[in-house]
Parts: C-alpha cells; structure tokens; sequence
C-alpha cells in the first residue's frame, strides 16, 4: 500500500509538473503572439522591403481577395515610389472583437520623398485558430492613410537649387548660369519639309533626328509651347544664322551649372552629372539620393556635393475616382525645396588663373599656399578641360576625344606624386642630414609616408619604392630610387622656413579667423629654417622689390610599367620672405614635364612671372 502511495504522489507531482509547464508555455506563448508584435513584424518588413514576408503575414481572408504578385506590385510601387524609410511604430491601444480578433490603433512615421509622413490607422488582426499567430487582415489603407483599391498614388518632386563654390573674395567658381538653349515651336514647323528640315537641325547641333522628335513627342508638348532640344556653351552669329533659317526654330536660355573659369580651374572645381547606379548604391541609406538626382562628380563638386546639393522638395498626392465618376485628389504629405549651401573656398582666383596662363602648354602641376596659415589659394593641373560641356551634354565622339588624348586632359595632375629632385635637399641635407638611417628620419618628419590631411585626396608622398634609402644620399631625390611627393606637399615643406621649422595643415574651406594648425611641429630648428631662408633668398631675384626665395631641380619621372616612358620632371619651389602686411606671404610649388622645354629655368621664368 505504501509503494501505491507513493506512485499515487509521484503522478500527481508530474501532472501538477505538467500543468505548470504548460501555464508557462502559454503564457510564453501569448507574450509573443500579440497584435502588437504581430504589427510589428509587419512594419520591419515594409522598412526591409520584403514583400514577400509581408504577404506570409497577413490573414488566408486576405490572401484571398489580392494575389501576392498584386500585393507585392502595389506595395513595392507605392512604398518604393514615395521612398519610405526610418519607419518608426507606436501602438496606441487594441481592442478585442471576439476570440480570434483584435482591433490595433497605430501612428506609423516615415520619411518620404516630401518630407514626414504621419500614418495615424487602425487595423484588424486575426488568428485563424486557438493557437495560430495574429495576421492582418490586410486593406490598402495600411499602406497610407485613406487610401482604397481603386485610389493611385502620385508623386512629384521639386528640385533644390545647388549652392555655389565661391572663391576667398566671393567670385564664383560654380554656381547658377545661362546658357543658350536650340528648339522648336511645333506648331510653326513647315510640315512639307519637316523631315529635311529636322535633319537639317540635327546636323548643326550634332545630335540625331530621333534626339529632336523624341523631345517634339513628350506628352506636355503643345503647338504653341517652345520645346528646347539641345543646350549649347554659345552661338556665334553665324550659327544662329543658319539655325534660325529653319521654320519652327527659336533659340532661347536655359537655367544651368556655370563655370566661369572653365579650363583655368576644372580638375579644382569638378563638374556635375547624373547619379549612376554605382553612386546611388554608394549612398545607400544617406536619404537624399535617388535615381534621378544629380552630384558632384569630381573636384569641390564632389567633396562638398552633401552642402551644395540641398534637399529635394516634393508633394505624395492619392486621385481617386467616385462610381459616379467625381474625381478626387488629396495632398497627404508635401515639402518645399531647400536650396543648399554654398561654399566658400580659401581659393585666390588670380593666382589660379595666373598659375594656369603661365602653364596652359605645359603638361604641368602647380598648388600655392599662404604657408602662415595653410590656406591653399590655388591648384592648377595642365592640360585642361571644360567643365561646361559635361553640364551642356557632349556627344560620344567628344567623350571619346577627351578620353583617347594623348595628353590626358581629364588627369588630375595636382594630386600625383612627382620625384621631388633637388626641391627636398633644403630639409634634408641643408638640415644637417648625413646618412641613410637619417635621411630616411628626416623624410619622415616631414610626411613622407602619410596621408595629407586635406579634403583632395593626394597621392602619398613616398620615401622610395622600399621604403628605405641607400647610396648617394645627394642622389636620391632624383628619382632613381623611386622617391615621390604632392606639389602641394612640397609647398607645405617650404611653409616651414618662414614658420620656424613648423609645417602648417593645409585647408580649402574659408575661414574668416582661422585657427593655425601645423600638421609637422618641429620639422627642422628654427635656426636652421632662417639659414636654409637665407640660402634660397640668395640664389633668387627679388620681384618688384619683395625678397623672394627658391629652388629648383630637375628629376627623372620614372615609368613602373614601362621604362621607355621615363621623362625628365623639371621642379620649382618659390616663396617671399618677408611678412609685409599689404603682400600677404605666397608660396608656390610646380611640376613640369620638360620634354622638349629646356628644364628647370623654363619653369622658374613661369613661377617667377606669376610673382
């Protein structure tokens, strides 16, 4: 009796056992499986635009009434076309309907392409048996508020007007233009000789008859609105003669980027263009890109394209149409375009013009500083390009013109690395350097090695191909061993001798009390900076009465790929030497290819000009 006893106690134990690991199970159970969580799962889903997922979690009624290929259309069209993200849910309260239903009342925020949109909605949520999860029974007002089947989402956008890059004194270097724009009034076009006569245009213009009915057939066209075609840098008389002979043609202005320094200050301020696909990957998630927008490219335009850009405005409008046929319209969100900022740079456009004359045959890199305060007053890169035609649309044949010339315009010769030559031996062995372990010190005091703090991205400036010197040390900068640094780098170097020995940091966005930095404290002794001053000022004519201080050197450019393209490289490194108040101090700092160009005294007679 007693072993029954004890079995009898035992069962009941596990029963008792059983029952409470069920209670917990279930309470487990509807901790997790509650509209609140059934909603929020839903609304990850659309941030995560998995349409897939948000079909699997709405109700089989649901599912009944729209397809999931219809649901992941609508959904994705809609979701996708206002832009939604930063999807941020609060559930106000749920009230229960019966035993399988509830009834959730929500505010769902998102932005969009017109600014914060506030979903206030409410939804029914249902668990199609005792131990089913909660799904929405789904309608198109979750998407957004008041909408229905039958209604269509609209989206316009507004864009912002970009800031301009202006230089130290507020000329601008980019910013809003003219330009004159080739088109037609349709309904004035001679119909009996409309195909020679488009042909005829399209022939001037260099683009083809497709280009000017593809524009003519746009569905805003009408027969008295004029109906732009091409966009031009400018018209001399002769061509608006011959355009204007063509009935129907009118030539008119059109609103574009402008860069009134063209060649003189292209690889400095870059350009504009439509966004591509790899761009807009790059941006994931930043917000204010879309597939339609435009960026900078290159140069200022691209390392300050987040200020100047602005932000896009925009208007999400529902039309629906009543069964008696009133049609409806409702702005559910809108925002005003906001113009972007504009930049001012420490750029001196005289001197970047001055620099970029005194080089423009030359395939050439130049940077000047204020070396008191790191302010960089010009980058000049030869030969050039026009900044203009990016923005005016170039035709392929150009494209490829400027990417198959031998003389590379498009390169960006200031931010390369050229062997240093002669031009290091100041801070090297004028400062007391004698061997190779010191040597390779010193080039390291002065930044060889590193990244130059600055908002252009320079090559770094190298020791040699090793990273270690050997040999003649009077011989090394010559190129020989692989050694290489920036034009501004070096301009940075000579900034030490009229700073005591301290290199400034460079800087290019203006400041109107700037706070000196030195990037290199203590390059060199004072003593020996006012020797090495000393020394340069005595090789070097005065310009119009200012002391003025130099070197030059001339460096073999070596070829990694290819030693038959090794070429001579002619330097040069200019700078006052005294602090006049009204002369602000200037240091210049140039490299040129010397082919068939007599060497480092051509270059000098240039940057002594620009003095």
């Amino acid at each position: 009796m007693k072993a029954d006893g004890k079995k009898i106690k035992m069962a009941v134990g596990i029963a008792a056992l059983v029952v409470i690991v069920a209670a917990l199970a279930l309470a487990a159970y509807r901790s997790v499986n509650t509209p609140e969580r059934a909603l929020e799962r839903y609304f990850k889903a659309v941030e995560e635009q998995d349409y897939v997922k948000m079909y699997l979690l709405i109700s089989d009624d649901s599912k009944k009434l729209i397809s999931r290929e219809d649901f992941i259309t609508r959904n994705k069209n809609i979701y996708e076309g206002i832009e939604a993200r930063d999807l941020k849910l609060e559930v106000m309260s749920v009230e229960k309907i019966d035993s399988k239903q509830q009834q959730a009342y929500y505010n769902l925020k998102m932005e969009t392409v017109a600014g914060v949109l506030a979903n206030p909605g409410n939804v029914r949520l249902r668990k199609d048996t005792f131990f089913g999860e909660y799904r929405l029974v789904w309608n198109s007002a979750v998407i957004l508020p008041g909408l229905s089947e039958t209604t269509k989402v609209s989206v316009t956008t507004t864009a912002a007007e970009r800031g301009s890059i202006l230089d130290k004194d507020g000329n601008m270097l980019a910013g809003p233009g003219t330009a004159p724009s080739v088109g037609f009034v349709p309904g004035k076009i001679n119909a009996e000789t409309r195909a020679a006569d488009l042909a005829a245009v399209a022939g001037i213009l260099g683009i083809t008859t497709e280009d000017i009915e593809d524009a003519l057939s746009a569905s805003w066209v009408t027969e008295e609105i004029y109906v732009p075609v091409q966009t031009l840098p400018e018209i001399d008389a002769g061509l608006e003669a011959a355009l204007l002979q063509v009935p129907g043609v009118m030539i008119g202005e059109a609103a574009v980027r402008s860069y009134p320094y063209g060649e003189k200050a292209a690889h400095l301020t870059g350009y504009i263009g439509a966004i591509t696909a790899e761009e807009l990957e790059a941006r994931k998630g930043e917000g204010d890109y879309r597939d339609t927008s435009i960026v900078g490219k290159s140069g200022l335009e691209k390392i300050f394209d987040r200020q100047l850009r602005g932000k896009d405005g925009g208007a999400i409008t529902v039309n629906d149409t009543s069964s008696d046929g009133i049609k409806t319209s409702r702005v559910l969100c809108e925002s005003s375009p906001v113009k972007g900022f504009d930049v001012q740079t420490t750029i001196d456009t005289g001197l970047q013009t001055a620099l970029y004359d005194q080089l423009a045959g030359d395939k050439s890199a130049a940077a000047a500083i204020d070396p008191k305060n790191g302010a960089v007053l010009a980058l000049v890169s030869t030969p050039s390009y026009n900044p203009n035609a990016f923005i005016l649309g170039m035709s392929h044949a150009e494209k490829d013109s400027l990417n198959s010339d031998p003389d590379k315009p498009l390169l960006n010769r200031f931010v390369k690395a050229y062997a240093p030559g002669e031009l290091i031996q100041p801070a090297t062995l004028e400062a007391g350097v004698k061997t190779g372990e010191e040597y390779v010190e010193q080039l390291k005091k002065l930044g060889f090695g590193e990244t130059l703090p600055f908002d252009f991205t320079m090559e770094v400036s190298k020791i040699s191909e090793n990273g270690t010197i050997d040999g003649d040390l009077t011989a090394a900068g010559n190129g020989t061993t692989g050694m290489a640094a920036s034009p501004l780098h070096l301009a940075l170097i000579y900034s030490a001798l009229v700073n005591d020995g301290n290199m400034v940091q460079p800087y290019i966005k203006y400041d109107a009390n700037p706070m000196v930095k030195y990037w290199k404290k203590n390059m060199i002794s004072q003593e020996k900076a006012d020797n090495i001053r000393k020394s340069l000022a005595q090789a070097e004519k005065s310009s119009k009465g200012r002391a003025l201080a130099g070197k030059t050197g001339t460096a073999l450019q070596k070829s990694s790929a290819d030693a038959a393209k090794n070429q001579d490289t002619a330097l040069c490194a200019m700078f006052y030497t005294d602090p006049a108040a009204e002369n602000p101090l200037l240091v210049v700092a140039a490299a040129v290819d010397t082919e068939g160009r007599g060497g480092a005294g051509y270059l000098a007679e240039k940057i002594r000009a620009v003095f």
